[in-house]
């Protein structure tokens, strides 16, 4: 099964560009264009594990959907995306936070943090997985 990316950006042509990275890397690329929208999208794909979200958007900003996802999709990696390049280590040192990029980005430092992001997707469902297996032994 393909693994599904989410870009959440409010730049219509930087979600256009990471679309076709992405699909040329052979990942489904899905996009939704605020952090609000984002979440709309995660509650119906399942198959999402990672989340690149840029930081600051109209609205609400990646931190607040960060934020919003700690509880309901813990097993989804964020890649925080920025022009400033200095991330707060409150947002960096999130156990979902991936990685950050800072604007412009490259296609070769997306798909590594993209890599990078599903590694610890999968780690972390393992490890769920492991908990709940003890869990369950008398």
């Amino acid at each position: 099964m393909p693994v599904a990316v989410l870009i959440v950006d409010d730049e219509p042509g930087l979600r256009e560009l990471l679309t076709r990275w992405l699909s040329g890397a052979k990942y489904v690329a899905l996009k939704a264009p605020s952090a609000e929208e984002a979440l709309n999208v995660l509650a119906k794909s399942p198959e999402v594990k990672v989340v690149i979200a840029d930081l600051q958007m109209p609205g609400h900003g990646g931190a607040w959907l960060l934020e919003q996802m700690r509880e309901r999709f813990p097993s989804i990696a964020v890649v925080l995306a920025t022009a400033d390049d200095h991330v707060p280590g409150t947002l960096s040192l999130q156990p979902s936070v991936a990685g950050y990029l800072v604007k412009p980005l490259t296609r070769d430092t997306l798909l590594r943090a993209v890599r990078k992001g599903v590694k610890r997707s999968d780690e972390y469902v393992e490890r769920a997985r492991i908990r709940r297996a003890t869990d369950q032994q008398p």
